[in-house]
């Protein structure tokens, strides 16, 4: 009924807005999987009760099923606690409507953060996450999740103390798991109509993989009635050819985030490329879409038709957020056909990356409501360049700082800022204070 629900609110709220341009990406098919050959986790022992651990009996039916040369393993209504879960090339991990795969409270139940090479953790420090993941694909190709169930990260077990009160701060958790569902050096993913559920951390992340479809879900993380510390929805970091579509998110930090990070852990790192996000509905505390982070190049990217609502800012493009990072080039970005209902609209900033280019970014036909004064600050050493609003009907300002910026008709202007003003903002900028975030 929920999907229903969302489907409605969609069909509602999709901008009306059209544009005669069409912007090529490439297109690729949905994995093949084998589904022929299928299997159920109660056939190798599962539970689903909620009670009982169920993850040696889920992970043998994959096992299975990959040494089979592939098909479906299907999960059955009910609850299956879980601690991590291994996918297999050419499996598709199928949840009927009614299962839930729900993360374990004990930590020790999850992998390493030595389990792959290209995993790390955050142990006493940074985000402070174990490493240890819920669902994760390591090298796989031709995989899928899909299905009506849930996947639960059981948040409460991690980010609530003995008293059942939220912890004020992430650093006093005593420890959480890493990415709910993570996917590292792995191509041909699919993730269907499967609803991602309160992770103590961000719910996906996709790195360094290629060909990849994401439609139909139901992203979210605990944010009214406490805080999840970077509960980020869908994070695509160095990945090529991704598509999301048709999906809501709704999170207590970033929605979808495009990156470029740091590549010490990849053997083959790529640029993020080619990524297309169409008809989602975004709802955050935080960013709805951000831009950036890492060392490396994001291009070639189109966001559109997409509804945005109850959100601090809706475009966050930012060079580096960590000192001592080179920052990441961002360039060749469109966003089109997007309604929102926000605080602010855009933040395009360097903040600590002493000189990472940022150019051609569009903003094309944006309507809606963002009242607060938006930033645009380069520094002296990377003036931003082709920065295009074009029909953007917000009615709002923006600062412009060592930026180049084309308006063609729209609401959304430039504000005048006095010389004082001007120079205090360039010393800022320089020196890295009163930073965006």
């Amino acid at each position: 009924m929920m999907r229903f629900v969302l489907f409605l609110t969609w069909l509602v709220l999709i901008p009306t807005c059209s544009s005669n341009g069409k912007v090529k990406t490439n297109e690729h098919p949905a994995p093949r999987l084998t589904t022929s050959y299928t299997v159920s986790v109660k056939d190798f022992g599962a539970t689903g009760s909620g009670i009982t651990l169920d993850t040696d009996a889920v992970q043998a039916a994959i096992d299975h099923v990959a040494q089979k040369g592939g098909g479906r393993v299907n999960v059955p209504c009910g609850t299956y606690l879980c601690g991590s879960i291994w996918l297999r090339s050419h499996v598709e991990l199928h949840l009927d409507d009614g299962a839930v795969i729900k993360g374990s409270p004990d930590i020790q139940d999850y992998c390493e953060a030595d389990c792959c090479p290209q995993n790390e953790a955050e142990i006493g420090w940074g985000d402070y996450v174990s490493g240890g993941h819920l669902i994760l694909g390591v090298g796989v190709s031709h995989v899928s999740l899909s299905g009506q169930g849930r996947i639960d990260g059981n948040s409460d077990a991690f980010l609530l103390n003995s008293r059942g009160v939220p912890y004020s701060n992430k650093s006093l958790i005593p420890a959480r798991p890493s990415q709910m569902v993570w996917f590292v050096d792995s191509h041909d993913i699919t993730i269907k109509d499967i609803e991602l559920a309160d992770s103590p951390y961000w719910s996906c992340f996709l790195l360094n993989c290629k060909k990849v479809n994401i439609s139909g879900c139901y992203v979210h993380t605990r944010r009214k009635d406490y805080h999840t510390f970077n509960g980020d929805g869908i994070d695509i970091d160095r990945c090529q050819d991704v598509t999301v579509s048709n999906c809501r998110i709704d999170t207590s930090d970033d929605c979808i985030t495009l990156r470029a990070s740091g590549a010490h852990l990849l053997s083959a790192p790529q640029d993020c490329a080619r990524v297309k996000v169409e008809s989602c509905i975004l709802s955050t505390s935080c960013n709805a879409i951000r831009v950036g982070v890492g060392e490396g190049h994001i291009h070639d990217a189109v966001l559109s038709g997409i509804t945005i609502m109850d959100t601090n800012v809706v475009f966050n493009i930012v060079g580096a957020y960590s000192k001592g990072e080179r920052g990441t080039d961002i360039d060749h970005i469109v966003f089109r056909d997007i309604r929102v209902e926000a605080s602010e609209l855009l933040r395009i900033h360097h903040m600590r990356s002493p000189s990472c280019s940022i150019r051609d970014i569009t903003f094309d036909c944006i309507s809606g409501t963002a009242p607060n004064d938006s930033h645009i600050w380069a520094k002296k050493a990377a003036p931003f360049q082709n920065i295009v609003f074009r029909n953007v009907q917000v009615p709002a300002q923006y600062e412009r700082i060592n930026a180049e910026v084309v308006e063609e008709g729209g609401l959304f202007k430039e504000k005048a800022l006095s010389p004082e003003e001007v120079e205090n903002r360039k010393m800022n900028i320089e020196q890295e204070k009163n930073l965006l975030f």
